[in-house]
This record gives C-alpha cells, sequence and structure tokens, in this order.
C-alpha cells in the first residue's frame, strides 16, 4: 500500500491523491475516542508554514489488528511516500513512536502529547506497578461495563477516568453519541498498550529530535509515562502545560500549538544546518 492522505482526512475518509507531499508535511495521530479531526486547530495554525495530514487511525487494520501499535504503524509507514514530521497524541503518539523506531529515515521529528506507552510502567519502580494496576483495573472496568450495561456505561468509566470523576456527566449529548462510537476501539487501543512488552532502553536508538508534552492535569499514569519516555529518548525536551488535562490539544490550544509549531521550526533548522555541513565536507572533499 502506498496512498496518501486528503486534506479531508479527519473527516474519517483517508482517501489515497495523486499529488506529491510537500517536504514541510506534519503527519498528525490522534488517539483514542477520537478521529483526525482532532488536529483541525492545530492545521489552522500551521497554515502557510507546514500543511497537515491527519487520517484516521481506525480506519486501518483488521478487527482483529485494529489498536495493535506496530500493526497500525506498518499501515502508515506503507503509505509515507517520505520523511514527514510527526506529532501525536496518545494512542497516536505511541504509533507516532513506534514509526520513528521502526523506520526513522521516515521521521523528521517526533512530537509525542501523553504517548499512550503504559506498558513502560510495569518495568519502573513500585509507585509505577501501582499505577499500571490502577489503569488495568480501569480497563477490565471499561470491558465488563459495557458487556453488562452496553457501551455507554463503559464510555462512561473511560471518560470519568481521563477526565475527572463527573465528565460524563457534563459532556453534552451530543459528544456522548460520538464518543460511544467509539467506545470499543478505546477498549482495543488500551489493551494493546498494556500488553506491549518492549523495553524503555529501545528508545535510545532514536536520533530524530523529539518533544514530549503532557499537562499537568492529566492521570498521574500518563504524566508518568511521558516523564519515561522523554528520559529514554537522547537529547528529548519535556514540555509541561499547565492548568490544562489530557485533552489540551483543545482546552488550552494557545499553549499546544506554539509548542509543536517551536519545535517542528527548531527541526527544520537542524536539519537545515546539517545538510549544510554535510555540503561544506563534500566541497572541500572534492577541491
Amino acid at each position: 500500500m502506498n496512498t496518501m492522505w486528503n486534506s479531508a482526512s479527519w473527516q474519517s475518509d483517508p482517501g489515497p491523491i495523486c499529488q506529491p507531499i510537500l517536504s514541510n508535511t506534519v503527519l498528525a495521530l490522534h488517539g483514542s475516542a477520537n478521529t483526525g479531526r482532532l488536529w483541525q486547530g492545530t492545521a489552522e495554525y500551521l497554515r502557510g508554514r507546514h500543511r497537515l495530514i491527519a487520517p484516521d487511525l481506525s480506519r486501518y487494520g483488521s478487527d482483529r489488528t485494529a489498536g495493535n501499535i506496530p500493526d497500525v504503524a506498518g499501515v502508515v509507514i506503507g503509505a509515507m511516500a517520505e520523511p514527514m514530521h510527526l506529532v501525536g497524541h496518545g494512542h497516536g503518539a505511541a504509533v507516532a513512536l513506534e514509526i520513528a523506531l521502526l523506520r526513522p529515515q521516515l521521521v523528521k521529528s517526533l512530537t509525542l502529547i501523553e504517548p499512550a506507552l503504559f506498558h513502560l510502567l510495569r518495568a519502573g519502580a513500585p509507585s509505577d506497578l501501582a499505577l499500571f494496576a490502577e489503569l488495568a483495573g480501569m480497563a477490565e472496568k471499561l470491558a465488563t461495563t459495557a458487556r453488562a450495561s452496553g457501551p455507554s456505561a463503559g464510555m462512561r468509566a473511560y471518560i470519568d477516568f481521563w477526565h475527572g470523576a463527573g465528565a460524563w456527566r457534563r459532556t453534552s449529548e451530543n459528544l456522548r453519541q460520538e464518543l460511544v462510537r467509539h467506545a470499543e476501539q478505546a477498549g482495543r487501543d488500551l489493551a494493546a498498550a498494556l500488553a506491549a512488552t518492549w523495553p524503555a532502553n529501545r528508545c535510545r536508538a532514536l536520533g530524530c529530535p523529539t518533544l514530549a508534552v503532557m499537562a499537568l492535569d492529566s492521570p498521574v499514569l500518563s504524566l508518568r509515562v511521558t516523564e519515561m519516555v522523554a528520559e529514554a529518548v537522547p537529547g528529548a525536551r519535556l514540555a509541561i502545560v499547565p492548568d490544562a488535562g489530557h485533552m489540551a490539544l483543545l482546552t488550552a490550544p494557545h499553549i499546544v500549538n506554539p509548542m509543536i509549531a517551536a519545535h517542528l521550526r527548531a527541526a527544520d533548522g537542524v536539519r537545515t544546518a546539517r545538510k549544510s555541513r554535510l555540503s561544506t565536507t563534500a566541497l572541500s572533499r572534492s577541491i
């Protein structure tokens, strides 16, 4: 498969196109219970500097493999015609990191917003293991509640976990209906994140500029995993968004989008300087 996505990817139809992808393309990957529409504000903010493509990840993979991070990463890799900046949130950030590990030559930079790499907690301190057990318990509650009372009840448990008790009750009816449509996928994504086994030192192989972002009002386990990733990736920077939660991309776009843009500019500057040095070295050798 070697198709690319059109500019309407966030409208849930990542159809193939025949036009070339610009060298300043950003591939944005959404998290669980979301679609490519998550990135509309970021696309607007980057307009004129970077072209943003935001596919709907739920459409990649079969029912059996959907949510499996390496499988989804492999499908996305098959659609990447040239190197791109990768930006991801939650499950999408985990997929972005997997792409960078599998095919580093295709990744100009990484921006990882609270990556769903929860399995890393299993190899941590006792406090990390307690956080892993907390999330595993929520995953079981999501599954059992959904089986007993339907997907709406399951998503209520899921949303209240990530955004605080009562978050589901405060959500509009239209948004509840949208979230319920993603209930099964959210469960698969979470199960895949908990089941992964690779160690944090695998990230030592990464060489691209990397920014890890976390919002202070997110669940502690999400903050801890982001911190662990930032510690494991060589040269990674950790950025903190105050007074915002797990969906800071939507609730604090005035903070998160400038962070993303600044990281992209810095990464492009590093690549330009590297190319300049290589050109100068090649020229000196030819003289």
